[in-house]
């Protein structure tokens, strides 16, 4: 009966790690999916898009950062969500002192994280890869959110 005991144990540990082992393989292949963009940064889009960028740069938006840190704003994480690009967001701005490419308002800000859009083979897949959501703008700008709306 003992015999009998310890092997059943042992059964049921050796299921139990089975188990164990074919949900760790079993996640890691549902996670392998689709790949999800993140954020990179304005410069990146300046190599291809030089022409924008450099008329972008010239823009208020472009500069909007500049506000926070003459209001002393500049860690306050509901202002940050509009005068930076991805706050809070993989590859987005987390703070100056980590992210500093990554203030004020760029070209993923409305086109969102363009990582994928640099691996593109493709003009096709460049052409997927970013859009503009329709309200984008409405998600700072509405009503008298702060001073000067």
């Amino acid at each position: 009966m003992k015999g009998f005991v310890k092997n059943a144990i042992l059964l049921i540990t050796i299921v139990c790690l089975c188990i164990a082992v074919w949900s760790q393989i079993f996640t890691a292949f549902a996670e392998k999916g689709e790949e999800e963009a993140v954020y990179v940064g304005m410069d990146k889009c300046k190599s291809c898009h030089p022409e924008h960028v450099e008329t972008y740069s010239e823009w208020k938006y472009a500069k909007n950062f500049r506000i926070l840190e003459m209001r002393g704003k500049n860690h306050d994480p509901e202002c940050l969500r509009c005068h930076t690009t991805g706050y809070g967001k993989v590859g987005g701005f987390k703070s100056v002192e980590k992210t500093p490419h990554m203030k004020n308002v760029q070209c993923e800000a409305c086109h969102g994280p363009a990582s994928l859009h640099l691996k593109a083979p493709t003009v096709e897949e460049h052409l997927r890869t970013l859009s503009i959501p329709r309200n984008i703008c409405t998600s700072c700008h509405y009503q008298h959110k702060h001073m000067g709306y």
